[in-house]
C-alpha cells in the first residue's frame, strides 16, 4: 500500500525561511535572561521539530485541523531529551517520569524564571520556555503559511510568542530595537509576498510589482498590529519601565520572617537555663576574609510601628530589592576585586539568614549532598542580603564570590538627595527627640552624628537577662522605643533598641538609613552568638550605603539600680529555712519505747499487689494532664489568651500524633500541620490585635473539629498512644 503524498506549495521555502527568521529574532530577547550558549541549541532545535513536524504532516495531505491539535506529542516526547537532558527509555524514548515532568515543568516554568535573577542558568525546566516558544509558534505558523492563504494569519502565532518573550526576559535588553524594528520589517515583507502571491494566483498573470488597494491596506494593517504590539511591551517611555513579568508578578514575601533582630537576645547570654541561647556557640567560620571584615546576616529596610522588617519590592521604581533565586552568577555590579569566601557552618542556624560578605557575585554549597537547596536560596541585590528558608544546617558550608564594597562613613558625606518618605513617616511619634538632638548641626549628616552622640552619652545597656535587670524588655515596637526608651527616666537596652531607634531618629531629620545585624571578623574568622551587633546603614549621596557602627551611638555603661524609678519586678521570694514547717519531734515516749519490743518485733513485708494500681494512676497522669491544660486554655482570660490557647491546643496535637510542626510563624504552622490557614490568621489577629475579642467559644469549636479532624487521619497505633505522649507538656512555648 503506498502512502499518497502531496508536494510543497511555491514559494514554501519563502515563507519557512520567514518563519526560522521572526522565530530567531523573537527568541533573541532571551539572550540577556540565560546564562550560556546551551539555550541557543534549545531553541533553534524547538524551531527545526517544529518546522519538521509541519513538513511531514503536511506532505502525507493532513491539513491545519490536524497539525495543530497533535502538536503537544513531539512537544511532550521531545523536550525531556532536549530541555531537561532526560536520556529517556530504550532509544531515547522518554518514560512516563519524564513526560510528567515536561508537563508540570512547562505549567510552573515561567515562574521558576522570572523568579530568578538574570542571567539563569541555560538547565533545568527553565529550558523548556526557549524550546516551546521556538517549536510550538514556528510549527503552527508553518502549517499556516502552507495551508492557509490569508496573508496575515500565518503572522499571529509569532506575534504572540514575540509579547510572551518580551514578557518573560528582562527590562532593558540589547535585542529591543532588533525585536521592535526587525522584526516588524520582515513581518512586513513576508506579509506584503504573500498579499501579491494571493493576488497573483486570482488574476492569473497580474504584474507582482502592481501596488493595489487590498495590499496597501493589508500593509497598513500589519504595521499598525507590530506598532500596537511594540507600544506596550518593547517602547519604553521617558517616565516610564516597559512591563515584564519579573517586575510584575507577586514578590517573595520576606516581612512575616523573624529577623535577628527581634532575636537579638538569643545571641546575649540568658543563663544557662535557655537552651536556645547560642551567645557561647560557634555559628560559623570565614575562610578568605581579613580581620575586621563585616558580615552582614540580615538587612532591615522598613519599620511598620511594631518591628523593622525586610521588606521585598520596597521602592516603586527600583525592581532590584526583590528576593530573588540566584543562578551560578548573580548580575550584582560592583566596583572592585572579586574574592573568594568559605563559609563553614559550625552549628544549627535555625534562622533563614544567610550571612555574606560584600555584594555577592556567586553562590554555591561546598558539598554536593547540599546543593539541591540551591534553587531556594533567595537574595535581594538593593540590600546584599541572602535567604534560605529552613536555615542553615550542620556542615551545609558554602562559597561566596563577592566583591567587597566600601562602608566608612563621615561627618562630611553628604546624604542620599530624597529622604525614605515611609519611614520618616514611621519615625513620627520621635520627632522630638530627633529635633533637640540634632538642634545646631549645620548639615543633615552632622544631625545625624549629633544624634547618635547623645544616644551614647545618655544610654545605658543591658541584655535584660539577670535579676533586676529583666525589668527592661525585649523588642523595638514605637512603645518600647518611645516611652520605655527614649522618653523613659532612664534609657536602657542593648543593640536592638539603640539600632533600631538611630535608624528611626535618621530617618525622621530626611537621611535615610536601615538597620543591620551582622558581626565583625576577628583574626580567627569564628563567629559566636556573642560576636553579632546591629549597626546603622545610612545611605550617601553617591547611592551606596555606609556603615554607622555600634559604638558610635550604643551607651556602654550599666545600669544602677538606685537611679532606676522603674517599679520594681515582684519575684518569688527565694525559700527560706524559717519558712519551711518544722520538723515534728518524736513524742518521748517513742523516744523511750522499749529496745526489747523493737527487736522482737518482726519484719513483715510489704503486699505487692498495690503496686499494680500504678500501672493505671501513671497512664492515667498524662491524658488528666493535659485535660487540665486545655481546660485551663480554654477558660483563659483576657480572650485573647483563649485564641493563643486554641492554637497551641492545636500544635501539641499534632506533636501528639507525630506531625512535624515548625518553628515558624503560624500560618506556616497551619500548612504544615494541614489545616486551614485562615484558623492561623484568625488566632493571629485575635492575639496582635489592639481591640480584645468578646469570646474564643466559636473558634475553640474550629480547633476542636480540626483536632478531630488530625485524629481521625492519622495511624490507629498513633491515635491510640497519643493521649498517652508526654512531649508536648515538656515543650517549650
Amino acid at each position: 500500500m503506498s502512502v499518497r503524498t502531496r508536494p510543497l506549495p511555491p514559494y514554501a521555502a519563502v515563507d519557512l525561511l520567514a518563519v526560522v527568521v521572526l522565530a530567531a529574532i523573537t527568541l533573541a530577547g532571551f539572550w540577556d535572561t540565560f546564562a550560556g550558549v546551551r539555550w541557543i541549541v534549545v531553541a533553534a532545535a524547538g524551531v527545526a521539530i517544529g518546522l519538521v513536524w509541519t513538513l511531514v504532516l503536511t506532505t502525507l495531505r493532513l491539513g491545519i485541523g490536524v497539525v495543530v491539535p497533535l502538536l503537544p506529542v513531539p512537544y511532550l516526547l521531545t523536550a525531556g531529551a532536549l530541555a531537561l537532558g532526560s536520556s529517556g527509555l530504550f532509544l531515547g524514548v522518554p518514560g512516563i517520569e519524564t513526560i510528567t515532568d515536561v508537563a508540570v515543568g512547562t505549567v510552573g516554568s515561567w515562574r521558576l524564571l522570572v523568579e530568578t535573577a538574570p542571567p539563569v542558568d541555560s538547565r533545568g525546566t527553565v529550558l523548556l520556555i526557549p524550546y516551546a516558544l521556538g517549536m510550538l509558534p514556528a510549527a503552527i505558523a508553518s502549517v499556516l503559511a502552507l495551508r492557509s492563504r490569508r496573508p496575515v494569519l500565518p503572522l499571529l502565532p509569532l506575534l504572540v510568542a514575540l509579547v510572551l518573550a518580551l514578557l518573560l526576559g528582562v527590562t532593558d535588553p540589547f535585542s529591543t530595537p532588533l525585536q521592535g524594528v526587525g522584526f516588524g520589517v520582515v513581518a512586513l515583507a513576508w506579509v506584503a509576498h504573500r498579499g501579491l502571491r494571493v493576488e497573483a494566483g486570482r488574476a492569473g498573470d497580474a504584474p507582482t510589482a502592481a501596488v493595489s488597494g487590498p495590499r496597501l491596506l493589508v500593509g497598513l494593517g500589519v504595521v499598525g498590529l507590530v506598532a500596537a504590539a511594540s507600544y506596550s511591551v518593547v517602547e519604553v517611555p521617558a517616565d516610564n519601565r516597559r512591563d515584564v513579568l519579573r517586575e510584575v508578578v507577586q514578590p517573595y514575601d520576606s516581612s512575616y520572617l523573624t529577623t535577628p533582630l527581634s532575636a537579638f537576645r538569643r545571641f546575649r547570654d540568658q543563663g544557662s537555663g535557655v537552651y536556645t541561647n547560642l551567645a557561647d556557640r560557634k555559628l560559623f567560620r570565614v575562610r578568605g576574609a581579613e580581620p575586621g571584615t563585616r558580615v552582614r546576616v540580615a538587612v532591615l529596610d522598613r519599620y511598620d510601628g511594631t518591628r523593622w522588617y525586610a521588606a521585598d519590592d520596597a521602592s516603586p521604581d527600583d525592581f532590584t530589592d526583590r528576593f530573588l533565586r540566584v543562578s551560578s552568577r548573580v548580575d550584582n555590579p560592583a566596583r572592585g576585586e572579586e574574592r573568594l569566601y568559605t563559609v563553614f557552618v559550625r552549628n544549627t542556624w535555625d534562622l533563614p539568614w544567610v550571612p555574606t560578605i560584600g555584594a555577592l557575585q556567586a553562590f554555591d554549597f561546598y558539598d554536593d549532598y547540599a546543593s539541591d537547596r540551591l534553587p531556594d536560596l533567595r537574595y535581594n541585590r538593593a540590600t546584599d542580603t541572602a535567604l534560605l528558608p529552613g536555615g542553615l544546617h550542620v556542615n551545609e558550608d558554602y562559597v561566596l564570590t563577592a566583591v567587597p564594597t566600601p562602608d566608612r562613613l563621615t561627618v562630611r558625606m553628604k546624604p542620599w538627595r530624597r529622604p525614605d518618605a515611609t519611614l520618616q513617616e514611621a519615625a513620627a511619634f520621635l520627632d522630638v527627640p530627633a529635633r533637640a538632638w540634632s538642634l545646631g548641626a549645620r548639615t543633615p549628616m552632622a544631625g545625624v552624628f549629633r544624634i547618635a552622640d547623645r544616644l551614647r552619652a545618655r544610654g545605658r545597656y543591658s541584655d535584660g537577662a539577670f535579676g533586676w535587670e529583666a525589668r527592661f524588655e525585649e523588642g523595638h515596637d514605637a512603645q518600647r522605643l518611645d516611652e520605655g526608651f527614649v522618653n523613659a527616666p532612664m534609657m536602657v537596652g542593648n543593640d536592638e533598641q539603640y539600632a533600631a531607634t538611630m535608624a528611626l531618629l535618621a530617618n525622621r531629620i530626611g537621611v535615610p538609613a536601615r538597620v543591620a545585624v551582622g558581626a565583625v571578623l576577628g583574626r580567627n574568622g569564628v563567629i559566636k552568638g556573642k560576636h553579632l551587633d546591629a549597626w546603622v546603614e545610612v545611605r550617601v549621596g553617591n547611592g551606596t550605603w555606609r556603615v554607622l557602627p555600634t559604638r558610635a551611638f550604643m551607651g556602654r555603661r550599666p545600669p544602677r539600680r538606685d537611679s532606676a524609678p522603674l517599679p520594681e519586678v515582684a519575684l518569688p521570694p527565694a525559700p527560706r529555712p524559717q519558712d519551711r514547717p518544722p520538723t515534728q519531734q518524736p513524742e518521748p515516749e517513742e523516744a523511750l519505747e522499749d529496745e526489747s519490743a523493737r527487736e522482737e518485733a518482726t519484719d513483715r513485708p510489704l503486699p505487692r499487689w498495690p503496686l499494680l494500681l500504678l500501672v493505671p494512676l501513671a497512664a492515667g497522669v498524662v491524658p488528666l494532664l493535659k485535660g487540665l491544660r486545655r481546660r485551663r486554655r480554654r477558660g483563659a482570660t483576657p480572650a485573647s489568651l483563649a485564641y493563643l490557647g486554641g492554637w497551641d491546643e492545636l500544635v501539641d496535637t499534632a506533636h501528639d500524633l507525630g506531625v512535624t510542626v515548625p518553628r515558624s510563624p503560624r500560618p506556616a504552622q497551619a500548612v504544615a500541620i494541614g489545616v486551614p490557614t485562615s484558623l492561623a490568621r484568625e488566632a493571629d489577629v485575635a492575639t496582635f490585635s489592639p481591640d480584645e475579642p468578646d469570646d474564643a467559644d466559636a473558634f475553640w469549636r474550629l480547633v476542636e473539629e480540626e483536632r478531630s479532624g488530625l485524629r481521625s487521619a492519622a495511624r490507629p497505633v498513633r491515635r491510640l498512644l497519643a493521649p498517652l505522649d508526654p512531649r508536648s507538656l515538656l515543650r517549650r512555648r
